[in-house]
């Protein structure tokens, strides 16, 4: 590594239409611009794509920099990013996302401080959802931390809305783990929120919404059409974090587990929550969701498994608590759930 402050991995594949609005909001002053280490990993790209990103490497030469490689998917475009990376910490944007600028100039004023340069493990930012006019959809603000803060002292309310473009970690850190991400699949970014966690020791709260996320993009796998298809995929790599877990028992701090815990808690709550009353009205196989409920039953997950069978959530405004009922009736055809949701939607009808 030099003395770059900040890597951006940025997985690229057929990216024209976004990616030049992407790298633009990179675009800090001079003195500033130089502290960074901006990674165009092109994943096969039939477009525009890699085009785009050697025009920026031309103008902001030292800055921006194209690798362009065959297809191989979200995971191995952060892989090839990690190997190459210069900066002292790393950070991903997807190339359909983007930066506030002006915040991002702050935010790397933050980095440059002594203090958070020499011990941050993990930086913690904000984010916001916008649609494809600018309009902000939600908002996600983490808690107000006094700086330095440990994993130990990060809320509940944070735990379960941990998402990847508001983390950036030390980049030696991810290195010495040898951290590899999953590839050749969709939404791999949970193991970024997931396995890095085990080695944290340092956190930083930066209070400011940094990431403007985007939704409502046709054929983003965040979309129900797109997510419905690569369900089983995303359960399978939700199992591949829950089998991972006990390798951690004993050989990390406890913070640092229970925080692991806490994830696997929220993931797989997830997943019940897509299977069994989000997309309860789509014709979905429940095998992967019903061998992670399999594995959960093991003895070394009491706490994950007594607590999805605690979830709760509302139906027309009724509380019910779905894994509970499905575990027990899941060889049934579910009347009682079916027809709560015949209610909800006679309900939701009456309403318009």
């Amino acid at each position: 590594m030099t003395d770059k402050l900040l890597t951006i991995i940025v997985p690229s594949y057929n990216m024209e239409a976004y990616l030049e609005r992407g790298l633009s909001s990179l675009l800090v002053d001079e003195t500033r611009l130089k502290l960074l280490d901006v990674l165009v990993v092109n994943d096969g790209s039939k477009d525009r794509t890699s085009e785009i990103g050697h025009k920026f490497e031309s103008d902001y030469p030292g800055v921006f920099r194209v690798i362009d490689k065959e297809n191989g998917h979200y995971g191995s475009c952060v892989n090839r990013g990690l190997k190459e990376a210069r900066g002292t910490f790393v950070k991903v944007l997807d190339p359909d996302d983007a930066f506030d600028t002006e915040v991002f100039a702050r935010y790397l004023d933050f980095l440059s401080g002594k203090e958070v340069r020499e011990n941050a493990d993990l930086i913690l930012s904000d984010l916001v959802e916008v649609d494809g006019e600018g309009k902000i959809v939600s908002t996600t603000r983490y808690s107000e931390y006094s700086n330095p803060f440990s994993v130990a002292q990060i809320l509940s309310y944070d735990r379960q809305n941990w998402f990847i473009h508001g983390l950036a970690y030390r980049t030696q850190k991810l290195v010495d783990m040898g951290y590899v991400q999953t590839e050749g699949m969709a939404y791999t970014d949970n193991e970024w929120t997931f396995f890095p966690m085990s080695t944290v020791e340092k956190c930083y709260r930066f209070n400011d919404v940094l990431y403007l996320y985007s939704v409502g993009r046709e054929g983003q796998s965040v979309s129900d059409e797109v997510h419905v298809k690569g369900l089983g995929k995303e359960a399978g790599m939700v199992r591949r974090m829950i089998e991972i877990y006990p390798s951690y028992v004993g050989k990390i701090n406890k913070e640092n587990l229970d925080f692991l815990k806490d994830r696997l808690i929220t993931l797989a709550n997830n997943m019940y929550q897509l299977y069994l009353v989000a997309f309860k009205k789509y014709s979905l196989d429940e095998e992967p969701l019903k061998s992670i409920d399999a594995l959960l039953k093991q003895d070394s997950y009491k706490e994950v498994y007594q607590a999805t069978d605690n979830y709760t959530t509302l139906i027309a405004k009724i509380k019910f608590r779905p894994v509970r009922y499905w575990r027990r009736h899941q060889n049934l055809k579910l009347r009682i759930m079916d027809a709560m949701y015949k209610m909800a939607d006679t309900l939701n009808k009456i309403r318009k």
